[in-house]
């Protein structure tokens, strides 16, 4: 994954594929790796995206008190508590909020049952930024769609 998005940042802008933007869609990243978090705050950063990290869900919890935010990426293990269990947490809250989990390979975690718990999207671990990029496009799209029919909270 590092070694994908170095390399797509080194590229000039016109080289690098297909980007989409994300102008004013404010990205909370919460993962514990700090690898993880500065890698996707650069490849994010290049883009100019409103992106904030944190190492875990405590500080994500005060981060969503002061802020709202369009989407949320959060990795499944976590210092101080399990991915879904931050979700769930936020679920009430949070309806209209963009939520992303991050696993990894090998994992049983699946698609569908991270959606039963009001999860929009399973990232696995090692993902590409293009995975990033397409999973986002997605996932705007359709929350676009839902949201001409009922208004729900950000978080």
């Amino acid at each position: 994954m590092l070694k994908d998005l170095f390399q797509r940042l080194r590229q000039p802008p016109g080289k690098r594929g297909r980007v989409f933007m994300l102008t004013k869609e404010k990205i909370l990243l919460i993962d514990g790796d700090e690898g993880v978090r500065k890698s996707l705050s650069l490849f994010f950063g290049a883009r100019n995206y409103h992106l904030h990290t944190v190492e875990n869900a405590m500080q994500a919890l005060i981060s969503i008190q002061k802020q709202a935010y369009d989407i949320i990426l959060c990795d499944e293990v976590l210092p101080d508590m399990d991915g879904l269990d931050f979700f769930k947490i936020i679920n009430n809250r949070c309806q209209e909020t963009i939520k992303i989990l991050i696993s990894f390979y090998g994992n049983n975690t699946t698609l569908e049952e991270v959606r039963k718990r009001g999860v929009d999207w399973l990232l696995t671990k090692p993902f590409s930024g293009d995975e990033v990029e397409a999973a986002l496009l997605v996932l705007i799209k359709s929350k676009q769609g839902k949201n001409s029919r009922s208004p729900k909270e950000k978080c």
